[in-house]
C-alpha cells in the first residue's frame, strides 16, 4: 500500500507541474513513403495506436513517392518547412544529416546487432531502423540449383534452362534508377567484386578482381532477358525466368510461390560470400522540430518488435522488424513457417549495409549507368572499369562524409 501511496503522490505532483501548455494536443508532422494504399492502411493504424497511448498529441501523417520524395524533402527543409519526423531510406541518412537531430543512443537498444550501423553516420546516431530487407534470388524449381551451389554450377543449369522466347536463364536489371543495384550488384558481389561496398569507392572499382567480376555478369546477359524490374517481376510470375533477384512482395504471390523456391545466399565463385544488398526504412527527427520530446516518443513507440512486426504481417514488401525478436516463438510466427520466408530472412541477415557517404546517391548512379551499359554490351569489361574508376575518383575527391 505504502507504494501504491507513493506512487499516485507522485503522478499528482507531476501532473499538477505540467503547465497548460503541456496538457495542450501537440500536432506532430510525419512523412513517410509507406504511400501505396494497403502500406498507408497499415501505417496508419500504427499510428492510430500510438495516438491512443498518447492522447496529448496527434500525428499529421503527409504520405510521398519515391520517385520525387527527395526532392520534396529537400525543398522542405531547406525553407524550414520539413516534418518533425521523416521516414527514410538508410542510404539517405548521411545527406541528411545535417537538418537531423543526434539521437539517445538508448534508441538503439532493441535493434539486432547486424542492423546497429543502420541510421549512423560517424559513430553518430541520426536515424533508427525500423524495417530491414534485401532483394533475394528466386530459382525456378525446374532448375534444380538448391543452397550451396556454384556459380559455375548456376550458370549450367540457368544455360539448359534458357529456351527463348518462352522462358530465359536469368534476369537482369537494366533503366531502372536504385533497382539496377538492388538486382545486379550482388551477382558481382557473388563474383569477388566489391564495388560500393568499399570505401573510398575509387579503391572498390580499381581492386583487381573487378574486370573479371563484370566479365562474369556480362556472360550471364547471353541467358539473360535484360529489362527494367516491372517487366522481370511479371515474367516471374508467369514462371519465364530460371532466376532473378526481386523482393519480398513475390513471396506472397502464388504463382511465384508454385514454380520458385529461394536461396539464402546467391551461389557465388572464389572470393564471393553471397551476400545482397541490405536495405532498411528509417526515421529520424528534424533538427527544427519543436516537437522533440513527442518525436523522441513516437520513435521509442516504433522501435517496438510487436510494432514493426504487426506492419510487417500486414505489407509483405516491408521485410522484417530491424529489432531483436523477443522469443523464438515470435520469430516463428513472423515468418509464418514457411521454409521461403525463412531463407528470405537468413538472405537479409547476411546481407551488406552499404557505406553511408554523402555522394552514395551519385556513386550509385555512375554504377547504374555503367552497369546498363556493360549489360547492352556497349562496353567492354575493361572499358566498364575504367569509366566507374575515373567516375567514382571525381567522387571521392568532393567532400565526404564517412559513416564507420
Amino acid at each position: 500500500m505504502q507504494h501504491r501511496h507513493t506512487l499516485l503522490t507522485w503522478i499528482a505532483v507531476f501532473l499538477g507541474a505540467c503547465t497548460a501548455q503541456d496538457q495542450q494536443v501537440r500536432v506532430l508532422k510525419v512523412w513517410h513513403f509507406w504511400s501505396e494504399p494497403a502500406q498507408e492502411r497499415a501505417f496508419r493504424a500504427a499510428i492510430e495506436e500510438f495516438e491512443r497511448a498518447h492522447p496529448a498529441i496527434r500525428v499529421e501523417l503527409t504520405p510521398l513517392q519515391w520517385s520525387d520524395g527527395q526532392a520534396k524533402l529537400q525543398i522542405a527543409f531547406t525553407s524550414g518547412a520539413g516534418p518533425d519526423v521523416v521516414h527514410l531510406g538508410a542510404e539517405w541518412i548521411a545527406q541528411f544529416a545535417p537538418v537531423l537531430t543526434p539521437l539517445d543512443t538508448t534508441l538503439s537498444a532493441a535493434v539486432r546487432p547486424e542492423f546497429v550501423q543502420i541510421g549512423m553516420v560517424n559513430a553518430t546516431r541520426y536515424a533508427i531502423p525500423w524495417t530491414v530487407n534485401a532483394r533475394v534470388l528466386f530459382v525456378h524449381r525446374a532448375t534444380g540449383i538448391s543452397e550451396g551451389a556454384s556459380w559455375q554450377e548456376m550458370y549450367q543449369r540457368l544455360a539448359t534452362f534458357h529456351q527463348p522466347p518462352q522462358r530465359y536463364g536469368i534476369g537482369l536489371c537494366t533503366s531502372d534508377p536504385h533497382n539496377v543495384i538492388k538486382r545486379d550488384l550482388p551477382f558481382l558481389w557473388s563474383a569477388g567484386a566489391r564495388l560500393l561496398h568499399v570505401l573510398p569507392y575509387s579503391a572498390a572499382a580499381a581492386d583487381s578482381n573487378v574486370v573479371g567480376a563484370l566479365q562474369a555478369l556480362q556472360q550471364l546477359t547471353l541467358i539473360a532477358v535484360v529489362e527494367p524490374s516491372r517487366q522481370l517481376d511479371i515474367r516471374l510470375r508467369r514462371g519465364e525466368l530460371g532466376a532473378v533477384l526481386s523482393g519480398l512482395w513475390m513471396l506472397a504471390d502464388s504463382a511465384v510461390v508454385h514454380h520458385y523456391t529461394v536461396l539464402p545466399a546467391i551461389p557465388s565463385m572464389k572470393g564471393g560470400d553471397g551476400a545482397s544488398i541490405l536495405s532498411a526504412d528509417c526515421f529520424a527527427i528534424s533538427k527544427n522540430s519543436p516537437n522533440r520530446r513527442e518525436a523522441y516518443a513516437l520513435l521509442a513507440y516504433l522501435a517496438q518488435w510487436d510494432v514493426t512486426a504487426r506492419f510487417c504481417r500486414s505489407i509483405a514488401d516491408a521485410g522484417f522488424p530491424a529489432q531483436h525478436p523477443p522469443t523464438p516463438t515470435a520469430l516463428d510466427s513472423l515468418l509464418r513457417q514457411s521454409w521461403l520466408w525463412r531463407a528470405a530472412y537468413e538472405q537479409t541477415l547476411r546481407s551488406r549495409i552499404l557505406p553511408v557517404t554523402s555522394t552514395y546517391l551519385e556513386a550509385e548512379r555512375a554504377v547504374e549507368e555503367v552497369l546498363s551499359q556493360l549489360l547492352y554490351r556497349a562496353l567492354t569489361p575493361s572499358q566498364a572499369q575504367q569509366q566507374l574508376l575515373t567516375r567514382l575518383t571525381a567522387l571521392d575527391q568532393a567532400k565526404t562524409v564517412y559513416s564507420n
